[in-house]
């Protein structure tokens, strides 16, 4: 014997399981949300709307792809070609209603970053972790598909054994120069002396100008800061915090 719920009530206990990108819960645990709440929405409801017609239907009708883009964990993991192809697709139609994004750097494909910032052009909560090298485009266009919407950015920066360090004070002094309704931003992985050196000089050169709303700025590594430092940053009316680390992969 089965039990079928309603169709009606199906599709309102799918939409109950989604996470409210907008809850201000979530807004304030950035960037230290549960990442389950990503791989629970997109790729979850993916795999339901596969199971039988009905379901399909449901989430089609229910209008559920929307809400579940809300908020996006990319790459999807342990998914196979066909489904990553599927969930691609449905995030190329959905993604203007993405605002919380998290994307694996590391795991993504030539372009695939301008792709995504193409498909998702409303984010405001971006972590990109693993960026290194080969995640720097010189002309960087994901970036300039989200300097209106952003407020809230955190970058893990990541120094490659074989080729090296990613660019980060081309990058950091971009996100300063650019992204004017940034409110928030955390720097992560300042893990060797040129990185922090890299960064004091874009922040000198770019974050402590007119018509900025940055009011937060987080580093993080295990290069120590010198105080003199972090008090031209203060004094600019910047809250900085510094998280010491000692050990770069944790």
């Amino acid at each position: 014997m089965t039990f079928e719920l309603p169709f009606e009530l199906f599709a309102r206990v799918l939409l109950a399981l989604l996470s409210d990108v907008g809850n201000t819960t979530i807004a304030r645990a950035f960037p230290w949300a549960d990442e389950q709440l990503c791989r629970c929405g997109f790729k979850a409801l993916g795999a339901t709307s596969q199971t039988c017609i009905r379901n399909k239907r449901a989430v089609l009708v229910a209008d559920l792809w929307g809400k579940a883009a809300g908020m996006v964990l990319w790459p999807p993991s342990h998914v196979d070609t066909a489904a990553s192809r599927s969930l691609a697709q449905r995030l190329q139609a959905s993604g203007s209603c993405c605002r919380y994004l998290i994307i694996n750097c590391m795991a993504l494909e030539y372009g695939e970053l301008t792709w995504l910032s193409r498909c998702c052009c409303s984010v405001e909560m971006l972590q990109l972790r693993f960026f290194g090298p080969e995640s720097f485009s010189s002309n960087m266009e994901w970036l300039d598909a989200w300097s209106h919407s952003l407020r809230r950015l955190s970058i893990q920066f990541w120094y490659d054994d074989c080729l090296g360090a990613p660019p980060i004070q081309e990058v950091t002094q971009y996100i300063c120069r650019s992204c004017r309704s940034l409110e928030a931003l955390w720097l992560k992985g300042i893990d060797w002396p040129k990185a922090r050196i890299q960064i004091a000089a874009a922040i000198k050169n770019e974050l402590l100008g007119a018509g900025k709303c940055l009011r937060r700025l987080s580093l993080e590594g295990s290069q120590p800061w010198p105080d003199d430092e972090i008090n031209v940053m203060r004094a600019a009316g910047l809250v900085v915090e510094v998280c010491l680390l000692s050990d770069r992969t944790r």
